[in-house]
């Protein structure tokens, strides 16, 4: 599951703009925004594109892209 909230909240942080992030996946800006606001799937390609878009840490990454998936490993 995607944090969204975190997701837009480094965005904005970062100063990346939806038409950027349009621009940057090749979409409309329509379409970017349903993916930040989790109307519409966010593929691996896309998450890799906006980690790099947004100089994420493998941590940031992770903790917005595969929220459940390294909570669930940290239980380990």
């Amino acid at each position: 599951m995607i944090d969204y909230a975190k997701l837009k909240g480094l965005m904005v942080e970062r100063g990346l703009e939806v038409t950027k992030l349009a621009e940057i996946l090749g979409i409309s800006r329509q379409a970017a925004s349903g993916k930040i606001n989790g109307k519409s799937p966010i593929s691996l390609t896309d998450a890799q594109v906006i980690a790099k878009a947004l100089n994420m840490s493998k941590e940031e990454r992770d903790t917005i892209f595969f929220k459940n998936v390294v909570k669930s490993e940290a239980t380990l």
